[in-house]
């Protein structure tokens, strides 16, 4: 067998140096390996399962679904093989190592032994320069691999990454030209999306009529429905420009005609209506505009239009202004057009609500004054009206907002001792026992909360309440009153709320020695809402875990086929299949699916985002049909869509009612999956931090998505934020630093097991507060641990913000389900 020399001169400077140095020490333990996967039957592994518009793929068939075990990253060695060598550059690309993937793809088509090894390695080498963005190379390494084999499957592929590449280039009409020959060869599966980038081209060439033909061709073409409607607000927006305005309405009519989302619709309304106008057809476009006022007040569109509107001087209702105004935050005008409607109408033709919105608009603007005057209003002349209740309600925020937290406390008693009757009773009884409990008198905060329970408890601010003041009752040392109200919570609640009831029962009986208490408490809490932090944390106190307790060893290797049968006995009994047969491979009615073929094809073609949304769709579309899910797990499993895999998987167990531990390992991994095993193993070994917690945090965080992106400028697996991020590029004295690089799987994972580290050295290893600290930063952190102590559970409690709570106790979740699935001992 023909093997193949490595020698990195340049590139080697490119490989990133921590990982570089630990890789070394793992090559000899490794070699050996590889040349044992060598000398298999490659013909044997796991195919590819590609979609077609009909699904015929070219051959009979997988006969095992895709493995969802990696091969391992490992660096080249003078004899690796040229099969396993390809593997390996494979693995570079999935990883995020582009520069990599680029140069062991080149080594691999230098030295490849046979034509479908080379061409495997030229399409991939393809692949790689244009994910690394390096068009130029890409344009050539496709055009070699298109010249070389054009009978490849791949090879119409092949034309449209390079129909990207070319883009990448502005070379726009190498571009036109690939794309329409796919279009020639692939007619009818992504031939929305090849329209568009048609249109693109001519459009930057100048093809302006043929571009709004394309574009239109796109449209009707057919594509899940949200991206149908950005691109016909695209198609519209070109039209304008074109000058054909009724082309542009026609795009508007048809969004309108399946949208449901109100501010949406009334962004769109406000397109169409400014489209009119600025044809001159200005009577329609104002008509559209007074449509906005009427049906979305609530919208900034409803305020623009209203300008436009009054511009034109068109008549504007001062009640409808005011609100308007209002919603916008435009305070003043608000105040000025609902005083004005208020003195030019009589008592019964003023509505509550404009006193009440009147009241919160001075208090907007400071005055407090009068917007208690506005207030009382309500109060004194509607007293049977529902907003009666809500303007008592806002004399108390009015004067908690003015820092008269006595006179707000006042406010709040008075609701409950004399307006009971009230929906808004409870929650003013809520807000003065919150008051009080926040301003230094916890025992009058559980004395209101406790009223609270007893007056309205089937209310969601009884149960609130109620926790508060078995808190507030722990933290006074009543030890005993706060569990007899830890108790109460536990026999009137459900859910995760009753799992946290008792797990705090558990943890006050055990305080005072009653162990079987304790220990009945701590099963209930288990039981109560398994995958939840709650229950997670009871099974740890029985099984006498500390809190994030690492296993004492791993296991990431299974056997598939034997769990797979059984996940497929399971699946049978649970859901009453009568299915002779594997159950894995698509049904027909998935396999002709239009949105499981146009996401198939467009991940093959490296357009993720728009596969990930077809995915979506589908996904969605069979939520609750287990075998499906099922079926849409194992797929996108095998073609490397993450996230949409996790989503099905997670199905399948919603599906069966059941925790995600009652379901079969093999399902359960699809749930809670363990990718990019290679890299994180490896940064975990370097930075001694549990793999699992790594898992865990790139689950909660991404998903599994490498281009997951969150409004605060979070990137990557690990969603770090840009200044921490350029924080961490220097420290680790990352070359070039952009904050695209978090894109890249190694990177994101490197980056955020970095400042996991940082935060576990900062906090002594505490895991918890280390979470905390990596998702609200240590300084608060810091400030919760002086609070609670070594006390982990007391350390949730003090967590001041509710989504770094969430985040925390999610992870427990998550990292108990890891470690039943992953770990030993």
């Amino acid at each position: 067998m023909m093997q193949i020399s490595f020698q990195f001169s340049a590139f080697s400077s490119q490989f990133w140096k921590p990982l570089r140095t630990a890789v070394f020490s793992v090559i000899l333990r490794l070699v050996f390996s590889l040349f044992l996967l060598s000398s298999c039957n490659l013909g044997e592994q796991p195919a590819v399962i590609y979609v077609t518009a009909t699904f015929e793929p070219a051959t009979a068939g997988p006969t095992l679904p895709p493995t969802e075990t990696p091969l391992p990253t490992i660096p080249p060695t003078p004899t690796v093989p040229p099969e396993v060598a390809l593997q390996i550059a494979d693995q570079y690309l999935t990883n995020g190592y582009f520069e990599n993937a680029v140069a062991t793809y080149q080594i691999v088509l230098t030295n490849a032994p046979s034509p479908d090894i080379a061409a495997s390695a030229a399409f991939g080498l393809g692949r790689a320069a244009l994910r690394e963005g390096l068009f130029a190379d890409a344009v050539n390494s496709l055009t070699d691999f298109i010249n070389r084999y054009p009978t490849d499957g791949r090879a119409v592929r092949a034309y449209f990454l390079r129909g990207d590449a070319y883009m990448g280039l502005s070379q726009w009409a190498a571009a036109l030209a690939d794309f329409q020959y796919y279009l020639q060869q692939r007619p009818g599966l992504v031939d929305s999306y090849a329209w568009e980038r048609i249109a693109d081209a001519q459009v930057a060439l100048g093809q302006l009529d043929e571009a709004l033909l394309s574009y239109k061709a796109a449209a009707d073409a057919g594509r899940t429905l949200v991206p149908e409607l950005a691109l016909r607000e695209k198609v519209a927006q070109v039209n304008v420009t074109a000058g054909q305005p009724q082309e542009a309405l026609n795009q508007y009519t048809a969004i309108l005609a399946v949208a449901q989302n109100a501010p949406y619709r009334a962004l769109i309304e406000f397109r169409a209506a400014q489209t009119l106008i600025d044809t001159g057809d200005t009577e329609n476009g104002l008509a559209r505009m007074e449509k906005i006022l009427s049906t979305y007040p609530e919208t900034s569109q409803a305020y623009d239009a209203m300008q436009i509107l009054l511009a034109a001087e068109r008549e504007v209702d001062d009640y409808a202004r005011g609100r308007i105004s209002f919603f916008y935050g435009d305070y003043q005008d608000s105040i000025e057009a609902l005083t004005r409607y208020s003195t030019q109408n009589t008592l019964a033709n003023i509505p509550a609500e404009l006193h009440l919105l009147l009241g919160r608009a001075y208090r907007e603007i400071g005055n407090g004054a009068a917007a208690n005057v506005a207030f009382q209003t309500v109060i004194d002349q509607y007293p049977t009206d529902p907003a009666f209740g809500q303007a008592l309600l806002e004399q108390g925020r009015t004067k908690f907002l003015a820092t008269d937290i006595d006179g707000a406390i006042e406010q709040y008693l008075s609701i409950g001792d004399n307006y009971d009757y009230l929906p808004e009773a409870a929650e003013a009884l809520w807000r003065a026992g919150y008051l009080y409990g926040t301003n230094e008198n916890p025992t009058e905060s559980r004395a209101v909360f406790e009223r609270l329970a007893a007056a309205y408890p089937d209310t969601e601010q009884a149960r609130s309440g109620l926790f508060l003041a078995a808190s507030a009752a722990y933290n006074l040392n009543d030890l005993a009153g706060a569990e007899r109200l830890y108790a109460r919570l536990a026999t009137t609640t459900t859910g995760e709320d009753q799992a946290a009831a008792y797990l705090w029962v558990g943890r006050l009986a055990q305080g005072r020695g009653d162990s079987r208490t304790a220990e009945e408490a701590f099963k209930l809490a288990a039981s109560a809402a398994p995958d939840t932090y709650f229950s997670a944390r009871a099974a740890d106190i029985l099984a006498g875990r500390d809190s994030f307790a690492r296993p004492t060893t791993f296991k990431f290797e299974f056997d598939e086929a034997a769990q797979r049968a059984e996940a497929e006995a399971w699946l049978r009994q649970t859901f009453s299949l009568t299915q002779e047969g594997d159950l894995w491979p698509l049904t027909p009615n998935l396999q002709t699916d239009a949105r499981l073929i146009r996401g198939n094809e467009l991940w093959a073609v490296g357009a993720n985002a728009a596969a990930e949304v077809e995915f979506g769709d589908i996904i969605e579309a069979y939520q609750n049909d287990g075998l499906a899910s099922y079926q849409l797990a194992i797929f996108l499993r095998g073609i490397g869509a993450y996230q949409p895999s996790v989503l099905a998987g997670a199905n399948v167990i919603r599906a069966a009612g059941v925790p995600t531990l009652d379901a079969p390992p093999y399902i359960a991994r699809m749930r809670y999956p363990a990718y990019y095993l290679d890299v994180v193993l490896n940064v975990a070994q370097r930075r001694n931090i549990d793999p699992l917690l790594l898992f865990s945090l790139i689950r909660h965080e991404s998903l599994f998505d490498t281009y997951a992106t969150a409004a605060a400028g979070e990137k990557g697996l690990t969603q770090v934020v840009p200044a921490t991020a350029q924080y961490i590029a220097d420290e680790l004295q990352w070359p070039d630093y952009q904050h695209s690089d978090l894109f890249r799987p190694y990177a994101g994972i490197e980056f955020g097991a970095f400042y996991l580290e940082e935060q576990l050295r900062r906090f002594d290893e505490n895991v918890q507060a280390a979470l905390a600290g990596y998702n609200a930063g240590p300084g608060r952190a810091i400030t919760w641990l002086e609070l609670s102590g070594d006390d982990p559970d007391q350390f949730m409690t003090t967590i001041t913000i509710e989504s770094t709570r969430i985040y925390v106790q999610r992870i427990y979740g998550f990292y108990s389900i890891y470690r039943a699935l992953y770990g030993a001992g």
